[in-house]
């Protein structure tokens, strides 16, 4: 039992490092190449309005919802952080 929390607690730690690590990354893109960045936040906001507008098929419901989660989070990850970029220049 003590190795199964230890795992978790592992798996954690090393999950909230990759995303440490992913929100670096996209904020060194914003400063490298703003309009590239722009043009996958709108890809990202249009993917997510996509899917929120689709009729949602009965027996894939979860799956749906799954969906919406990470098209929602990747949305997120991606906006323009203005007030942070303000702050630095």
């Amino acid at each position: 039992m003590e190795d199964i929390r230890t795992s978790n607690h592992d798996l954690v730690a090393r999950v909230a490092t990759l995303e440490l690590l992913i929100a670096d990354l996209i904020d060194l893109l914003w400063a490298v190449d703003p309009q590239a960045m722009e043009r996958l936040a709108r890809d990202a906001n249009q993917d997510l309005a996509i899917q929120h507008n689709r009729t949602p098929l009965p027996a894939g419901e979860h799956q749906r919802m799954r969906l919406m989660a990470v098209l929602q989070d990747r949305s997120r990850k991606l906006a323009h952080r203005r007030g942070k970029q303000g702050a630095a220049a």
